[in-house]
């Protein structure tokens, strides 16, 4: 069994209208601080804690708007609602499945044929009071009518041996380990010796073994001395025979005491000795707490007990807290082996791209907040037989810094990530201070990114090759373009409508947008319209081929210099040998044997000789490195592309 969702409405960061939240055996929560993340866990804690308090509503629990005076507000009410799925039903004999006796009479179907689940539900209301806290009652209550449906006499109590078939363990992210590993109430140690079949006299056991060690401590004459002492001076304070006479107690005398004072000690320390859990570091003591929960879980499934936790829930914030980077990995592969168990699931939160990283992104959950209320969202991948699936989920894993961006540049490769974050710093802006990511896409499947950032309110502005002449390049390029618009429903009207002359006024129609490849290349002025409305749309080309070509252009003896013999190139331009170099480069640069490079100026021609060295024969990385290390801030600026520059432009004004 599992919880499959989760429907939170008017607690904490959550408001009124009910937020859905889907639910996997391993879930991780992002976002921003005070996004909602923790509210999203103390919801779940609401329902499901170990403790007494942990399951009991506070007034700061209730959501009140920003606008809201709650000195104003009569009363509040809030719900909690977990859906319980069991896929177990999938894969196990009827025989072997534990979990559905103990629910049977509360389980719900939606029709014939599908599966069943339980809906149980946290009701809570505040009620302004003669006090300043208020009066708060609450109620567990199971769901018994399918979703949907009227919901008047179907809810029914709780009852109370129920609330320990799903119990949760938090962690949360201000550790106290040391108070966390002690054996005290609601802990993992708690848990472990709680399920151990201690003998039935083992405290008349216990009794007998400890009296002598208390006889032999009473027998020394320096403790008869302070006993005696402070029996004198507690007596001055009162007169009653009940308490009159105090006592030394050296020793436990019964399982619950020795249970209470148990430690976890570590040898062999360097001096040789034992260490206690206090004397780790605070990362080796979340380490150790991750074990402990793994080893109460593995110990929980070897018992034969039948009031032992059907459904186990860890809660850990902020994983990466104390921990050094190299060890983040194991830290996620445990978690991802508790929650692989049967009778477990793991929520966890972090600011960590270390950690995300490691998480397939359909179990990632954004969290944010809209008008002083959390929302939460699914990470948007293609649906998973589309080529673009595994393109797009591998591009996220491999930069899992978008999530936590202020804005993202989305570009075509390598060569923007050197050049993009150089022309930033050097207007001042740089990539950490405001959280700047740069993901490149290779210019694939540009859609599905601009749908994923839009749906996580992610500002971003993308760096496309206008690849002039190459295959699909040109009026492809921008067919491509709008088209990937359309799919995120942003190829407007507008956007579509062009003037030819003054008066004469066109709206393309998406017909004809699908036929712009086999319009005339040459056909620049046109195109150079289409460019203009689509940095409108935040969308950057770099032109006339891409933005290698564009800073070999724009600064031609500095990469030039980066080679120190420099291709063969014949001296007389007029020879035979001559054309076929250039003929050759030109071919190569624009990937096509029957290239001309017919919109191409003479000198950008001979300058395609020097890019088929520079750019395809060896790394692109390198080569901007090279050329770039020494130009002053100032130079670079005056010199860049200037679709660069304007691209440079609309960042700031979105960080502004």
């Amino acid at each position: 069994m599992l919880i499959s969702e989760l429907h939170i409405s008017n607690f904490r960061s959550f408001g009124a209208d009910i937020q859905s939240v889907k639910i996997d055996n391993l879930t991780a929560l992002i976002g921003s601080n005070s996004s909602g993340k923790t509210s999203m866990i103390y919801a779940l804690l609401r329902l499901f804690g170990q403790r007494n308090n942990d399951r009991t509503l506070i007034k700061t629990d209730f959501h009140v708007s920003e606008d809201e005076d709650i000195s104003n507000i009569e009363e509040i009410n809030l719900s909690i609602e977990a859906k319980i799925s069991f896929p177990e039903l999938n894969f196990q004999e009827p025989q072997e499945i534990t979990t559905i006796p103990e629910f049977i009479k509360q389980l719900v179907v939606d029709e014939a044929g599908k599966e069943p689940y339980l809906r149980i539900r946290l009701v809570g209301k505040w009620v302004q009071g003669t006090t300043p806290e208020g009066d708060i009652d609450q109620e567990l209550f199971y769901v018994k009518v399918p979703y949907g449906h009227e919901e008047q006499d179907a809810l029914v109590k709780v009852p109370v041996h129920h609330k320990k078939l799903i119990q949760m363990m938090y962690v949360p992210a201000m550790r106290d380990p040391a108070n966390q590993l002690k054996n005290a109430s609601g802990t993992i140690l708690w848990r472990i010796f709680g399920g151990i079949e201690w003998p039935q006299n083992i405290n008349q056991d216990i009794e007998s073994l400890t009296n002598p060690i208390e006889e032999l401590f009473s027998g020394v004459d320096g403790i008869k001395n302070v006993q005696e002492i402070l029996n004198i001076q507690w007596n001055k304070y009162h007169k009653d025979r009940r308490y009159s006479k105090s006592q030394l107690k050296f020793n436990s005398s019964s399982l619950n005491d020795f249970l209470k004072n148990v430690e976890i000690l570590f040898s062999p320390a360097v001096q040789g000795n034992s260490m206690r859990v206090d004397g780790l570091g605070d990362g080796l003591k979340s380490l150790f707490y991750i074990t402990l929960v793994s080893s109460l879980l593995e110990i929980e499934n070897k018992l034969d007990k039948e009031d032992k936790p059907l459904l186990n829930i860890l809660a850990i914030e902020e994983p990466e807290n104390h921990i050094s980077q190299h060890l983040l990995g194991r830290v996620v592969r445990n978690l991802k082996e508790i929650s692989d168990r049967e009778n477990s699931q793991v929520i966890l939160s972090s600011h960590n791209s270390s950690i995300i990283g490691k998480i397939d992104p359909e179990y990632i959950r954004h969290v944010q907040i809209s008008d002083s209320k959390s929302l939460v969202h699914n990470i948007s991948l293609p649906e998973k037989h589309a080529e673009a699936f595994t393109y797009i989920k591998e591009a996220v894993k491999s930069y899992p810094d978008l999530y936590f961006s202020k804005l993202v540049v989305l570009g075509e490769g390598d060569s923007e990530e050197i050049i993009l974050p150089k022309l930033l710093s050097a207007s001042d802006v740089y990539l950490d201070d405001f959280n700047i990511s740069v993901v490149p896409l290779g210019g694939r499947h540009v859609n599905h990114m601009w749908k994923l950032l839009n749906d996580l309110s992610i500002p971003h502005v993308t760096l496309l090759d206008l690849d002039r002449e190459r295959n699909g390049g040109g009026w492809g390029r921008i067919k491509y373009v709008l088209e990937q618009l359309n799919e995120n429903n942003r190829c407007s009207e507008d956007l579509r409508t062009v003037y030819r002359g003054e008066e004469e006024r066109h709206i393309y129609s998406l017909e004809e947008i699908k036929e712009f490849h086999n319009r005339d290349v040459e056909e620049l002025e046109s195109m150079n319209t289409w460019i203009t409305k689509l940095e409108g749309e935040d969308i950057y080309f770099s032109y006339p081929l891409d933005i290698d070509f564009s800073m070999l252009k724009n600064f031609q003896e500095k990469y030039q210099n980066t080679m120190t013999n420099g291709p063969r190139i014949p001296a007389d331009e007029q020879s035979t040998e001559y054309h076929n170099k250039l003929q050759g480069s030109i071919q190569a640069s624009l990937k096509n044997k029957l290239a001309v490079a017919k919109t191409y100026s003479f000198e950008e021609k001979k300058l395609m000789i020097w890019y088929n060295s520079l750019f395809l024969g060896r790394g692109k990385p390198s080569t901007h490195i090279a050329a770039l290390k020494d130009e002053e801030d100032t130079t670079l600026l005056e010199n860049a592309p200037k679709e660069l520059l304007r691209l440079l432009d609309k960042i700031k004004e979105k960080l502004d």
